[in-house]
């Protein structure tokens, strides 16, 4: 199997409500969080995504704004679902 196929995906259900918060567009946002805005969509979207991923734009975005919880208990595993 694939390494990408056997790697675990996650959301953020909060992505929406935490990046709306602080800016208008995926545009400002990633240019804030210094990631591709199709990412960013992804998330808002709440495609899955890779947890190294996911983690990594949480904490980028606790690094400028508070997000109300630890960024590892914002992260939901979808596999099991």
């Amino acid at each position: 199997m694939s390494k990408k196929k056997s790697r675990a995906w996650f959301i953020c259900p909060q992505w929406e409500n935490l990046v709306a918060r602080h800016y208008p567009s995926d545009g400002e946002a990633a240019f804030a969080l210094h990631t591709d805005p199709r990412v960013l969509a992804k998330l808002r979207a709440k495609t899955p995504v890779a947890k190294s991923t996911l983690l990594k734009m949480l904490r980028q975005s606790a690094g400028k704004h508070p997000l109300g919880a630890p960024a590892e208990e914002l992260v939901v595993d979808i596999r099991n679902r």
